[in-house]
């Protein structure tokens, strides 16, 4: 399945040359807006192209499922040929082409410098780990940044590690940003450019656009392990009867009072405010008091079952959910499923059905995006290459 035409990207032509996550999941998100994406991959497969997890046929998920909605082509780039002919697509496409994504090393065709020279308007947009140019995947930059070391329970000295790799993922949509905005930039001005990201600065950057450094900086004191307690305010996992847990968080005064109405400790919480001299419908008061809160929280959902508590729950303001597996939240989650328009259950090469996720974006302008489909390696080949001959 091809990008949608209608998209509000139509019209915008990127060539990538990625492995790994960062870049190719934000050429995904482009290409589920409509734009035309096209892979460079090497004869035989590139370095994730059988990376875990897999089908049963061997087919990489993870290869499949980030180059969704893209085209591929097979060019070897360390032959001067073939590099020269990735740098005539990169340079084609009318005016929303010239545009090159990589985290790779580059060829000499296909550098910001040769591309200019050939069109100057073109946007050449390089990833790499760090500005010193020294390496760094997700793993590597969450734990340089302290993230890791605030991360898993309060009583375990070990530090705590991504399981989803979430700075790929902040990366890759920081990359897609500076890609629009980029063009945006061409559109009114006609000029190109060299956009360079680094994964580590983005990591770094968000620890203190949360301020977390800042408070590391004024208090001299870094932040603690904390478990599932949410900090600075009310939120914790609790067990239930049947044995399941749920995550609790009362951030805001209207999810506090939902939660005081819907478990009946009203009464309860008041006395522990008065205990405490705490004024519970503040949440920096509700941290301070959190151990009492806790407690009495505890002893509510200890003496329910899951069921029970999503009863007591339904219809009300309280901020909860069940903690859930992969595959507890495919059994019970109607957000996972195709009753969610996001989902549909397709095939991909070498993939039986499964489901598939669109962009979830909803524009107004445009109608509902469908999933797009994986790519074959290198089967647009013939096509984007040699239209005419075939060959």
């Amino acid at each position: 399945m091809s990008a949608p035409a209608e998209g509000p990207l139509a019209g915008l032509r990127i060539v990538e040359h990625c492995a790994f996550i960062a870049a190719p999941s934000a050429t995904m998100t482009l290409a589920q807006l409509g734009a035309e994406v096209i892979r460079l991959d090497p004869p035989g497969g590139g370095l994730d192209s059988r990376r875990w997890p897999l089908a049963p046929s061997g087919t990489s998920l993870y290869w499949s499922m980030l180059n969704r909605g893209k085209a591929s082509v097979t060019l070897d780039l360390r032959k001067p040929a073939d590099a020269a002919r990735a740098a005539d697509l990169v340079c084609g496409g009318g005016p929303g082409g010239g545009i090159l994504v990589s985290n790779l090393p580059l060829p000499a065709p296909l550098r910001h410098d040769a591309l200019r020279g050939r069109r100057p308007d073109v946007i050449v947009a390089t990833l790499d780990g760090s500005p010193d140019g020294s390496s760094a995947i997700d793993y590597t930059v969450h734990a340089a940044c302290g993230a890791a070391m605030m991360s898993g329970a309060e009583d375990i000295n070990a530090p705590g590690i991504n399981a989803v790799p979430f700075w790929d993922i902040i990366c890759g949509q920081t990359l897609a940003t500076g890609l629009l905005a980029a063009d945006r930039h061409r559109r009114l001005t006609g000029q190109g450019q060299h956009l360079q990201l680094s994964l580590s600065d983005v990591a770094m950057a968000w620890i203190a656009n949360l301020g977390i450094l800042a408070e590391t900086e004024l208090s001299g004191v870094a932040r603690p392990r904390q478990g599932t307690w949410v900090y600075g305010s009310f939120g914790r996992d609790f067990a239930t009867s049947d044995g399941r847990r749920v995550m609790l968080v009362a951030v805001t005064v209207k999810q506090w009072r939902a939660l005081l109405d819907a478990t009946g400790l009203a009464e309860r919480m008041s006395d522990l405010a008065r205990a405490f001299g705490a004024d519970l419908d503040r949440e920096e008061e509700r941290w301070r008091a959190r151990a009492g809160i806790a407690a009495l929280i505890a002893e509510w959902t200890g003496s329910r079952s899951l069921a029970g508590i999503a009863e007591a729950f339904e219809g009300t303001a309280v901020c909860w959910a069940p903690f859930r597996d992969t595959g507890q939240a495919l059994a019970e989650d109607w957000r996972m499923s195709p009753e969610n328009p996001l989902f549909e259950r397709i095939s991909h090469p070498g993939i039986p059905p499964v489901l598939t996720a669109a962009n979830p974006l909803r524009l107004s302008g445009h109608p509902q995006a469908r999933p797009l489909r994986a790519p074959e390696p290198g089967g647009d080949t013939r096509r984007l290459l040699d239209p005419e001959t075939g060959d």
